[in-house]
């Protein structure tokens, strides 16, 4: 699936997981992202600003970053 293909999941309704320390649940300015799982990918967002469009990226597009850090 192409990163594109991506964008066209509607996500509405989506399950969130924020996965950082300390701050979890927390409305405080360092709260972190927030994550979703979709078909042959995942979606990540600000958690301070949920109502913005989020990221998505292909499995292979994290493979690759995971592979170059």
């Amino acid at each position: 699936m192409q990163n594109n293909d991506l964008y066209t999941i509607d996500i509405t309704g989506a399950d969130w997981t924020k996965p950082c320390g300390g701050n979890v649940g927390d409305d405080s300015p360092e709260s972190c992202m927030e994550f979703t799982r979709l078909p042959g990918g995942i979606a990540i967002r600000d958690s301070k600003q949920p109502g913005m469009s989020p990221m998505r990226f292909s499995d292979n597009e994290l493979t690759a970053f995971l592979d170059a850090i």
